[in-house]
């Protein structure tokens, strides 16, 4: 006679009866199926999203995840606690790859979808376990989850966190202003852009010689907040070249003194300057580089891409303008940006997403925001929207500013005379522009975001994909005698040089040949991109450029680059001298 195996007491601390004991035992084998098979096929078709750096070893690490969530659950329908256990380790595995994705959740969607099985297959199998063993089983996943989540932090800090120590810079409380900021600078005044603690009374900008502000002028807001904006704009004009002012906004009896700036109007005429360069900062960076920055008193801080990483690639101001707000709220920039009005055009992780293009659906709301946050120059393309390069003049210098995200055709097309990185419009803008600054200009500063020495590479994301292009703005710098020229770019995170000798990309293959400097990552971690590069390429997060400009008035002009680290120390150096090429 066949005796029937004993039913096991159910001794567990959650205690279920038999309905509900099959249902959830039932329901973590279907809840487990179903995770298995959404995330298999979101694995291989369309494949759920890679983090920023696209390394190859994060396909390998969902499959590993994968398959032990399937021998998970395979295990589970015979020993439980196992199959849970290991289905709880291949959900922290996905969770660790989702702090690393910042445009979708799709791999926090596929830890929650193992997560539920595994903690339903648990429930299943404690009530007929002692307590003890429950206890033992929970230290184990407890553990799991201690290890999950100190690895995570750690890959986190590595891809995303800070690169070198965060700034000492005091946060100043919030009164008035919530966050201030410069540019557009001439030789007669300069913008700012403020958003105000409270929109309240109407604010006035006080500008005075005096750090004090004795004697003020008083400039009422340009423009004031609408619907969709909370920033006021000020302009004020008339002031003296080459002299320092300081300013403060004023709503009502209240003066926010804790967050007054300074500016230095450009000079009239041949003068000496240094500012400073740099690219690429994580969100809301804190780091000790803008310390540094503003330790060197530069005239202005350009930054020539990437402000931010938030990679928005949908049709959402709100979400760009939070963007902007962590980076100047940041107590570190907040300091620097008193100090020293901003220059700045964008690159892909702060316009559209990594490696974005005209064709991102972010464009429009993009255009817009920048318009509205950033103290800017006259764009050409015109306001509301369109691409935002631009040009002004400091001194005998010509800086010519481009938009290379705006206008910009997919890399991924066949490249030929069709295929544009900056759009035919701003093509012949910066022609003219070029021609001009020519003959009244002792140098001319192009500042271009993306690297530009590369080798041919269809796809790519820098000049070597846009190949015809770069050799048609190459022969017309030739055949126009271009020899003032230097180029200041970003998204490499990297320091490097170069002296021209590698810049031959004319159809004799022997020019135009100007020097190529880089100043990267402000905070990121490093990364080397194009090249080569005569002076080398440094790697490496905390990094920014120095370019001193050194004009008596003479015929010739010194150009001087110092990339440096966090802690001021130069990386890489490199100077040349070019020459008027007509009498003032």
């Amino acid at each position: 006679m066949t005796q029937t195996p004993p039913v096991r007491e159910r001794v567990g601390p959650i205690r279920l009866d038999e309905a509900w004991s099959g249902a959830i035992l039932w329901g973590a084998r279907g809840v487990g199926a179903v995770s298995l098979c959404v995330i298999a096929i979101l694995l291989l078709y369309p494949g759920i999203p890679r983090s920023l750096f696209h390394d190859n070893w994060e396909r390998g690490a969902e499959l590993i995840a994968l398959g032990g969530a399937a021998a998970g659950y395979t295990l589970a329908w015979r020993w439980e606690g196992i199959g849970s256990a290991t289905m709880l380790l291949a959900s922290a595995m996905f969770g660790v790859l989702a702090i690393l994705v910042d445009e979708s959740g799709a791999p926090a969607v596929a830890c929650m979808a193992f997560l539920l099985p595994a903690a339903l297959f648990f429930l299943h199998w404690q009530q007929r376990r002692r307590p003890f063993a429950v206890a033992a089983l929970l230290a184990v996943l407890a553990g799991l989850v201690l290890v999950g989540g100190t690895g995570g932090g750690r890959l986190y800090d590595h891809y995303l966190g800070p690169t070198h120590p965060e700034s000492r810079s005091a946060r100043v409380p919030v009164t008035v202003v919530r966050w201030i900021w410069s540019g557009g600078v001439t030789t007669d005044g300069f913008t700012v852009k403020v958003r105000l603690a409270d929109r309240g009374a109407d604010p006035v900008l006080l500008v005075s010689e005096s750090e004090s502000l004795d004697s003020p002028i008083e400039v009422p807001a340009q423009t004031r907040p609408g619907e969709s904006s909370d920033v006021d704009t000020f302009r004020a004009t008339g002031l003296s070249p080459g002299t320092t002012y300081h300013y403060a906004v004023r709503q009502g009896d209240l003066v926010d003194r804790g967050r007054s700036g300074r500016v230095t109007t450009f000079p009239a005429g041949a003068a000496s300057f240094t500012f400073a360069f740099g690219s690429c900062a994580r969100t809301g960076s804190n780091g000790m580089v803008w310390d540094r920055i503003r330790e060197a008193s530069p005239l202005f801080m350009l930054v020539t891409g990437d402000f931010h990483y938030e990679n928005i690639s949908t049709n959402d101001a709100a979400a760009m303008r939070n963007a902007y707000e962590r980076g100047l709220a940041a107590p570190a920039q907040q300091a620097l940006w008193l100090q020293a009005p901003v220059v700045y055009t964008w690159d892909d992780h702060d316009f559209g997403g990594d490696d974005s293009d005209r064709t991102t659906p972010a464009r429009e709301a993009v255009q817009a925001v920048y318009r509205d946050y950033i103290p800017h120059y006259e764009l050409p393309a015109g306001a509301g929207e369109g691409p935002i390069y631009h040009a002004f003049t400091v001194g005998r210098v010509r800086f010519i500013v481009t938009d290379t995200r705006s206008e910009r055709d997919p890399a991924g097309n066949p490249d030929g005379p069709g295929k544009s990185m900056v759009g035919q419009a701003q093509k012949d803008w910066f022609k003219a522009e070029v021609l001009a600054a020519k003959e009244s200009a002792a140098l001319i500063v192009w500042v271009n975001s993306v690297p530009w020495i590369a080798e041919p590479e269809p796809g790519a994301d820098h000049w070597g994909a846009y190949a015809t292009e770069r050799r048609e703005l190459s022969d017309f710098l030739v055949a126009n005698g271009i020899d003032n020229l230097v180029m200041l770019s970003g998204d490499a995170h990297m320091l490097a040089a170069d002296d021209g000798s590698n810049n031959t990309f004319a159809t004799d293959g022997a020019g135009p040949g100007f020097p190529v400097f880089h100043a990267a990552a402000l905070d990121r971690r490093g990364s080397v991109k194009g090249g080569p590069y005569s002076e080398g390429a440094f790697p490496g997060g905390g990094q920014f450029g120095l370019l001193t400009i050194t004009d008596g008035g003479g015929p010739e002009v010194t150009v001087a680059f110092s990339g440096r680290d966090w802690e001021g120390t130069e990386v890489v150096g490199y100077s040349f001298t070019t020459s008027l090429r007509a009498p003032q």
